[in-house]
């Protein structure tokens, strides 16, 4: 369980830290691309992550459930795509940083229809987003390019260091 919400923003700003390298190693001219027809393109990814997160936090915050979606103009670059993730977030972790810690053991809406309580739609956000990085590294390694090692080592290099 959180009990606290800075402990919970440092930890959520190392997941999106994470996030983000693999973001950055999607090629400007990919935002587009997508495994299959009717699949999210990298740009979807980026901007379902921004609607999530908001929406997520919302919950949490106002205690209601607002998705805006994650469709943007066809001309949308990557950086563009990149800079309202990176608004959105700021935004979010602003948020979050209004609440008094007793909020995250209060109950909230869920989608489900019992109430949920807030730590438990925050740690839900978190699971959102791990997923969607892993989806992200797939698609990278579906182009040809390595996804970046998530803590910055590769299997190879934690063999190494556990047996070597």
């Amino acid at each position: 369980m959180l009990n606290r919400v800075n402990d919970f923003i440092q930890y959520y700003a190392s997941i999106r830290r994470r996030t983000m390298t693999f973001i950055q190693a999607i090629p400007a001219d990919n935002i587009d691309w997508a495994p299959a027809e009717g699949e999210f393109t990298f740009g979807d990814l980026i901007r379902h992550l921004a609607a999530a997160e908001a929406m997520f936090v919302s919950a949490v915050v106002d205690q209601q459930w607002r998705y805006a979606g994650h469709t943007a103009p066809d001309s949308q670059s990557l950086d563009q795509a990149v800079a309202a993730l990176t608004a959105g977030h700021d935004q979010a972790i602003a948020a979050l940083g209004t609440l008094p810690d007793e909020r995250l053991a209060q109950y909230g809406p869920s989608l489900e229809g019992a109430p949920v309580r807030a730590w438990r739609l925050l740690m839900a956000m978190v699971e959102h987003e791990v997923h969607h990085r892993s989806q992200l590294a797939m698609y990278l390694t579906l182009n040809n390019i390595k996804p970046p090692h998530i803590y910055g080592l590769g299997v190879e290099d934690v063999i190494a260091r556990v047996t070597g």
